[in-house]
């Protein structure tokens, strides 16, 4: 059952309590002023009784949410009869109307708590021309106290909601925080936190000469997967080469997806022949990747690995050098692991997708076309 549907059940105990501690508020009044059997009947079932009869409505309806809806106006109107009965009295009136506003925003849809108020104004009125209540304006102290339950339980509703709106808000701030980490297909980082890693681990090899590597790993002829057996299966493959990259990092590497079908990987605190492993095992892990519908197909990937240099001013020459490296590998047949020179290339590489200013704008999406 849907939590729209489940509405009955959070309103429940609410509409027990609040009905309850309002009719005690009326019936202190009544018992003042005087009123007839007839009115204390209808203000005993309303306030002890009609709670039960409203909640096994909303649970043996078809469409619970939209009984409950019903029971809400049929709360509004008992509200609107109640304040003839008080003979308008000023104070309690005005705390009863004002609680039954707010918690029908509370519980009902946007524009509900509107057509309560609607319904609670004309009952009101109707009860009003049958009655006919001579106005009794002032409150006595008994009225006062036979308040401060209903008082009491209002606030205490109103901060527990606002708590759990809170944590509700919260939570859901760090799920969107971890879903913008995450690449939602390969589950690897995505290309936005990955660079953030990326130069937070330049800076730092800059101020206390802490190693570390960079490897981009780009599928070996991504496309003609594409093209032979579809892009269904192409993203399965892409989900299968994230998987087997996080199987192959130690617990300090962190690896990301660059591009279409690139992806990158930071080994931190590692000198280059201990990231040219990692390179090599993951090389070695893809080629042995299989597709259970298509165990034919065959994956491979052309790797290049770059250690961070002193003359490295931004990710962008990081990332550089490391691509030179694997235009190497694939110049010289693909499938390879190749380490770029410990100093980064002077001239720089045209990308298919350019990598962001290290001072400036954030990474720009990577479109999920693929280089042959």
């Amino acid at each position: 059952m849907s939590l729209r549907q489940r509405i009955h059940r959070r309103t429940y105990p609410l509409r027990v309590s609040s009905m309850a501690l309002g009719g005690l508020v009326v019936g202190t009044a009544m018992t003042e002023l005087g009123a007839s059997t007839a009115v204390w009947g209808f203000v005993l079932v309303s306030s002890l009784i009609w709670p039960h009869i409203a909640f096994l409505h909303a649970r043996n309806s078809s469409d619970s949410h939209r009984a409950e809806h019903a029971n809400l106006q049929i709360d509004a109107i008992i509200i609107g009869s109640w304040i003839p009965v008080m003979h308008f009295c000023a104070l309690p009136s005005i705390a009863l109307l004002s609680i039954s506003i707010a918690d029908r925003n509370h519980t009902s849809t946007r524009d509900g708590w509107l057509h309560s108020l609607f319904a609670t104004l004309a009952a009101a009125g109707a009860v009003t021309l049958l009655l006919r209540p001579e106005p009794y304006w002032e409150a006595s102290l008994a009225m006062q106290l036979s308040m401060l339950p209903l008082l009491l339980l209002h606030s205490v509703f109103s901060s527990w909601s606002t708590r759990q709106l809170v944590r509700k808000l919260a939570h859901q701030n760090v799920k969107l925080q971890v879903l913008s980490r995450i690449d939602p297909l390969t589950t690897l980082y995505s290309r936005d936190y990955w660079w953030q890693k990326a130069r937070a681990a330049l800076r730092d090899y800059r101020q206390t000469q802490a190693s570390a590597c960079l490897l981009i790993v780009d599928i070996d002829h991504f496309k003609r997967i594409n093209d032979s057996f579809g892009h269904t299966v192409g993203d399965e493959v892409l989900q299968a080469i994230g998987l087997t990259i996080r199987h192959c990092l130690r617990s300090h590497d962190a690896a990301g997806r660059y591009g279409g079908d690139e992806f990158a990987v930071l080994c931190l605190h590692t000198q280059l022949d201990d990231a040219y492993a990692v390179a090599l095992r993951i090389r070695n892990q893809l080629s042995q990747l299989r597709v259970r519908e298509h165990p034919h197909l065959r994956v491979s990937a052309s790797i290049g690995v770059a250690a961070a240099d002193p003359s490295f001013l931004s990710v962008k020459d990081w990332i550089q050098a490391a691509d030179s490296a694997l235009y190497s590998a694939k110049d010289a047949g693909r499938d390879q692991v190749i380490p770029a020179p410990l100093l980064a290339p002077s001239a720089p590489l045209t990308r298919r997708t350019p990598p962001p200013d290290e001072l400036g704008a954030e990474p720009e999406p990577a479109a999920d076309d693929t280089r042959a």
